[in-house]
Parts: C-alpha cells; structure tokens; sequence
C-alpha cells in the first residue's frame, strides 16, 4: 500500500470517524448526558432505526470477512459504514442534537450515535489497533470512572480486551436499508443535476420526476420522500 493510499484512508475515514467521535463528545457534554437504557428501537426515528439495522449488517459482514482472513473487506464496509454515518445520519439528524433540553428523541439519538461508534472502534481494533484503543478509551474511560460499565461491554479498561457482540440479525431492516439507499442516490443525482445546470440549492424546485420502476421500488421511494425533498 502506497503513502498516498495510506493518507486517503487517514483523511476520508479516520479523520471523519474522529469528528464524528468529537461531534458526539462535545454535545452530549453540553447536554449533560449520561449513558442509560434506550429507548426500544421500535419507539425510535426511522433515522436511528435505519442506522442500528446497518450496524448489525455491518458486524456481520465485518465478522465474516476477519474469519475469512480479508481484512480489506473488513476496512471496505467500515469506511463505507462510517461515511453513511457521518454524512448521512449526523448530519440528517443534527436538529434532533441541537435540541435545548434532553428529551427523548435527543436522547435516544445520543445514545444510537455512542452504540454505533464504540462498536465501530471494536469493529477496527484489528487493523487499526491503536487509534481503535485510543478512541476506545475516550469513549469508555468515564463510564468506568463512574461504575456505569461494570455489567455492560465497557466494563474492560482495553478495547483488546472487550467482546463485540454478534449482530442481531433480527434489528436488520431489508426494507428500510434499501428505501435509505434511494434516498441517498436520488438525493445525489438531484443535487448533481441542479450543479450541471447550475441551479442553486437554495432555489426550490417546482417537482422532481422520478420514472417509475414499479410499485414496490415506488412504496420504498415513498417511504422516504420527506428526506428526499429536505435534501433536495
């Protein structure tokens, strides 16, 4: 792997996973948040909904590809993940954040972002064992200090030393991973289409049209219009 390789994956993923890690420390510290039980899943946004149903396809595909010794595989769909929760996610759900009190849609968003990225430092410890601990212990090292880990998986004072958990398969949405990708590519070809003919985003459009690929990619689309048209 050459260095101008090595400083992509730096730039593009761990530098983004690094201010997402950041972004979370810095709000929840505002907040005065503490880590508690979530709400079910079920109760969530469709946002968090759809990230945790990714982060258990993650640590699946993840498990798998360390088993089958392809650790490129591995830093693939991580990078990929961590791009999807950044500039998808985060930044879809920044008001839910900036919210003035901590109700519980701000809570429960605070706690999907600290899931997704204390299992994403486990998910990379092999391939990046340093900055995996490193980020690993500013996410846990109070927890420990107030005794709030002492009967969940940050009881142990070295990411080396934790057991990731297997994915629930059953948090795995189909249905809603693939209505989220649409919005993403749609979202992506709408705004490259406004660049092309120079339309500024800040200028609403009358309506898109979107061809028609049948009923249920239609329903999926449906699903998430309201994202499609926020971003768009």
């Amino acid at each position: 792997v050459g260095h101008d390789a090595i400083s992509d994956v730096v730039r593009k993923t761990l530098l983004t996973y690094w201010n997402t890690v950041s972004f979370h420390a810095l709000y929840a510290e505002a907040s005065n948040f503490e880590l508690s039980q979530s709400p079910a899943l079920k109760d969530r946004s469709m946002m968090d909904q759809w990230i945790i149903s990714e982060l258990n396809a993650l640590i699946a595909e993840v498990d798998k590809s360390y088993n089958d010794f392809d650790s490129q595989n591995a830093g693939k769909v991580l990078a990929r993940f961590i791009d999807d929760l950044s500039n998808w996610y985060v930044r879809l759900s920044r008001r839910r954040f900036w919210k003035g009190e901590l109700t519980a849609d701000k809570k429960a968003a605070y706690e999907t972002l600290f899931e997704c990225l204390t299992t994403i430092s486990q998910l990379m410890s092999p391939v990046a064992p340093f900055f995996a601990e490193w980020l690993y212990k500013n996410l846990t090292d109070s927890l420990r200090e107030k005794e709030l880990s002492a009967n969940s998986k940050f009881k142990a004072a070295s990411i080396h030393l934790s057991l990731l958990g297997e994915a629930n398969l059953d948090l795995i949405n189909e249905r809603l991973n693939e209505s989220m990708l649409l919005a993403q590519n749609i979202s992506s070809m709408v705004l490259s289409l406004r660049k092309k003919v120079s339309i500024n985003v800040r200028q609403p459009l009358a309506r898109i049209l979107i061809p028609s690929l049948g009923k249920e990619i239609d329903a999926k689309i449906e699903d998430v219009k309201h994202l499609i048209l926020s971003e768009t």
